[in-house]
């Protein structure tokens, strides 16, 4: 970058790199009337140069951009929320109007777009389904609205088109009867991956923060776990422990008698395996790990949940689903759901009360009928 004066005013020249077809210099020009105001551009032009933004607005075309921002972001999100960002760009959007030059996008190409992944947005050819669609209208939207932001687009176009609209997918839960067979299950199995089960049906906690779990979090004569990171792993990357996205994340868990049962029974086994393990045993004091002391394997537990629901006959059913079958039953108990969006931790208890707005009718119904007899009894 250069400045020098011509005539009354002032020139912060730019280099932008190589015409990619051409091979030439690109450079960009900016004029300003006083030194001051030269020396200010500079500096601002060198700090986006430094993030990685130093390509001419004019001529980058969305693809490029993206490229950028997932860059951008990749230190900023769960490795497994930046695996389904990049997926969504470059499967579903890049391959449509990634050549589109970013000054140039329009509202009418992001519709235009919905529409094709609509009729075959998957990568087998099918139509990509609407929760799917949402999910690239939000990811979208957030990455243009971060170039207006960068100054790399006047407006974020996604504003202007109507979201698409997702059909609610029911959840999954079982009742009371099949939660005890479950349970029972589970701990014939002897093991941290049965142990698993048991505890995210106890807790509500999701199977990172179960993973993620370490004895100093685990507080057994108080009866409650500290949640306070959560373990990701993706295949082909090194497995991380994050922090919760949100204050509300990071929460205390109190436990029922059979939740510090299982924990009592994990610790005994642990100090088992360790002695016969020897100096072979590596010893990150994680609550739930394998017989050498190392981080158990999502897709591990996974399997081992899917062989115990099958052996007993129960509806096909995801380690999440003993999420929501926690919360479900919780609710359907008469416990606040306040108490429930804590345990959860959620964001907002409106987050709850719109995840598990099937139960609430019910519990509607039954306080009325409470009232009434209340009344009448008066």
């Amino acid at each position: 970058m250069t400045i020098r004066k011509r005539g009354d005013n002032w020139l912060v020249t730019v280099e932008i790199g190589k015409d990619p077809a051409t091979g030439r210099r690109r450079r960009n020009y900016v004029t300003v009337s006083s030194k001051r105001e030269a020396e200010a551009e500079e500096a601002k032009l060198r700090h986006e140069a430094a993030m990685g933004l130093d390509l001419e607005p004019t001529r980058l075309t969305l693809a490029e951009y993206l490229v950028q921002w997932l860059d951008a972001v990749r230190g900023n999100v769960a490795p497994s929320t930046y695996v389904r960002y990049e997926g969504m760009m470059r499967r579903q959007v890049i391959p449509y109007i990634g050549g589109i030059a970013l000054s140039k996008l329009r509202p009418l190409h992001i519709q235009q777009l919905y529409a094709r992944l609509r009729k075959g947005g998957r990568a087998d050819g099918e139509p990509l389904s609407p929760r799917s669609l949402l999910h690239v209208h939000r990811v979208l939207s957030e990455a243009l609205k971060q170039a207006t932001l960068w100054q790399l687009a006047p407006r974020n176009v996604c504003d202007a088109v109507e979201a698409p609209k997702a059909r609610r997918t029911d959840i999954k839960t079982i009742g009371p009867g099949e939660v005890r067979e479950l349970i029972e299950a589970a701990l014939a199995e002897d093991s941290p991956y049965g142990d698993c089960a048991v505890l995210a049906l106890h807790t509500g906690l999701r199977l990172g923060e179960l993973l993620g779990l370490r004895w100093e979090d685990v507080d057994l004569e108080r009866g409650h776990v500290r949640v306070r990171r959560s373990l990701q792993h993706l295949p082909g990357q090194e497995r991380e422990f994050r922090e919760p996205k949100t204050a509300r994340g990071r929460r205390t868990i109190p436990l029922g008698a059979t939740a510090i049962s299982v924990l009592e029974r994990l610790r005994r086994r642990q100090i088992e395996e360790r002695l016969a393990s020897g100096p072979g045993y590596k010893n990150e004091a994680l609550v739930l790990a394998t017989s050498v002391g190392t981080p158990l394997n999502g897709g591990n537990v996974r399997r081992a949940f899917y062989r115990i629901t099958s052996r007993l006959g129960l509806a096909p059913l995801r380690f999440h689903d003993l999420r929501h079958t926690h919360a479900t039953l919780l609710l359907a108990r008469g416990v606040h759901p306040k108490v429930v969006s804590e345990r959860l931790g959620h964001a907002s208890i409106g987050l709850t009360l719109d995840t598990y707005s099937h139960v609430l009718p019910n519990l509607q119904e039954e306080a009325i009928r409470d009232f009434d007899a209340w009344i009448s009894a008066t």
